[in-house]
């Protein structure tokens, strides 16, 4: 029991980034958004950093949703990484939701035993409460849904179960087939990295593992521009090593299996999809911000528009 509990608490590593981590106003700000008496959501604060020039202009602007991991919140990607620095270049609103830390990591689902509704808070509550506050440019076409680790589950998941909602996805060493390595003992059950009451037992529920699976949603991602970047956990990455924490390696090697297994899915499916397997590397923050420089002006392209100077 101690070995799986501290597998679990390497597994959800977070590294920070001092350099440029930063959340200053008047870019970014928290609101709490209201969350409706018939959801169970513990937190509904969400970070927003907003592009620059936006309190004097009349603009809208399209809206990327940043998700965090499970060791994470809903500060975690402004706290360790210069998101606001590097976004200012880009007409741009970024929406940083609360999804669950640790043991409560909520996996981007409504869960089984009806504890957690993140799901439904995040596609509908918070995104119109997004649309209403914000001038954001609203429709499918101009939203886009990326996250790391966790969330990148979260974004490709979300795609998939919601087509109509983003044109674009990107996954940063995610946790991209659920099932990995066997339906029977995914290592998500196995390690009690995900709470029982989300989806329930994979075999008795297996029917709910796959619904959110992006592997087995891969067929339904068909007309969303995917990006997918993972390292393979070995040493000498492009971001620099790590010491003292071998199992941030190891994780990297495990969600980059599941993210080429994920890959493989959308070829079998005929999507489409850009890829950055950079091969050596860890899962951590150094990565994430590097995997966020390589995506973000391609999404851009997308459903916006790179700020002139």
């Amino acid at each position: 029991m101690r070995l799986i509990a501290g597998l679990f608490a390497l597994l959800l590593l977070a590294h920070p980034v001092a350099a440029g981590a930063t959340c200053d106003p008047p870019r970014c700000l928290d609101v709490v958004v209201p969350v409706p008496r018939h959801l169970r959501v513990p937190d509904s604060a969400v970070r927003v950093i907003l592009p620059e020039g936006y309190r004097g202009a009349r603009a809208r602007y399209p809206v990327l949703y940043l998700l965090h991991g499970a060791g994470d919140t809903y500060r975690s990607w402004s706290e360790n990484t210069d998101v606001q620095a590097f976004s200012a270049d880009f007409r741009l609103i970024i929406v940083m939701p609360d999804g669950g830390k640790d043991a409560e990591a909520g996996f981007y689902s409504d869960w089984l035993d009806g504890s957690r509704q993140w799901e439904t808070f995040h596609t509908r509550v918070m995104r119109k409460y997004v649309d209403r506050h914000f001038r954001t440019l609203r429709g499918r076409r101009h939203r886009a849904v990326a996250g790391l680790s966790m969330g990148g589950f979260g974004a490709m998941s979300y795609a998939g179960r919601h087509p109509r909602l983003f044109a674009v996805a990107a996954s940063f060493s995610g946790a991209l087939d659920t099932l990995f390595p066997a339906p029977a003992e995914p290592i998500l059950h196995t390690l009690n990295i995900l709470a029982l009451g989300a989806w329930g037992d994979p075999v008795e529920s297996e029917q709910v593992w796959r619904g959110h699976n992006p592997t087995d949603l891969a067929p339904k991602l068909r007309g969303t521009a995917l990006f997918v970047a993972t390292g393979n956990g070995t040493r000498g990455g492009p971001a620099g090593d790590i010491d003292g924490v071998p199992l941030a390696y190891a994780t990297e090697t495990v969600v980059g299996i599941m993210s080429q297994t994920f890959v493989a899915a959308l070829d079998e499916a005929d999507v489409p999809h850009t890829d950055d397997f950079y091969g050596a590397g860890y899962h951590g923050w150094p990565y994430w911000q590097r995997e966020l420089h390589w995506a973000l002006p391609q999404m851009m392209a997308l459903i916006g528009s790179r700020r002139g100077r």
